[in-house]
């Protein structure tokens, strides 16, 4: 599928006009691309509607503050499912921080520390290093290894070639990789 456009430009537009406060503009983008935006945070907060709620709105708000930079390679939808990985990654790490301050800060050692908490450290690293990359490269690898798709799906969604899908998502994985390097550097 190739993006069209008129598609893109229009929701560039609408982007545009809400985060002027068109309030017709406000309307349509709470309408046509908030639900989706709400169901993809909604899956990853455990079905917390509270949660979902904040972190939408928060997702929201930087999407309008951030309109100039959407130039409509992607979705609107995809754009901002982008803006709310960032907001759960840091969202994640505030409730890790306050489940921490709850118990009590613990001095670990590395042979007590919990093989759950290493993974969840991990996987906060990869959610931040994401952040880090391109949408490009962030949107392949993510319908590649969250959202399971094959290279043929993605090179449908995204109007282009295997051979370009396989070729994005090798560099992607570089990008991903020297990310968590100078992270844990």
């Amino acid at each position: 599928m190739t993006l069209d456009p008129a598609f893109s430009s229009e929701e560039v537009d609408l982007l545009l006009s809400a985060a002027s406060g068109d309030p017709t503009s406000v309307r349509r983008l709470l309408d046509e691309v908030a639900p989706v935006v709400y169901g993809f945070i909604f899956a990853r907060v455990g079905g917390s509607p509270v949660v979902a709620e904040d972190l939408l709105q928060e997702t929201l708000c930087e999407a309008v503050r951030s309109a100039s930079g959407f130039r409509g390679d992607s979705s609107l939808a995809t754009w901002m499912c982008a803006i709310a990985k960032r907001r759960l990654a840091r969202h994640y790490e505030a409730e890790r921080k306050a489940e921490v301050a709850r118990h009590g800060l613990q001095l670990v050692t590395e042979e007590d520390e919990d093989p759950e908490v290493e993974r969840l450290d991990r996987q906060d690293e990869v959610a931040r290093a994401l952040g880090r990359l391109s949408p490009l490269h962030r949107q392949v690898l993510v319908l590649k290894y969250l959202d399971d798709m094959s290279v043929e799906a993605i090179a449908r969604q995204l109007g282009r070639s295997r051979t370009q899908i396989q070729s994005l998502l090798q560099r992607a994985r570089q990008g991903l990789r020297s990310e968590l390097e100078s992270e844990d550097g």
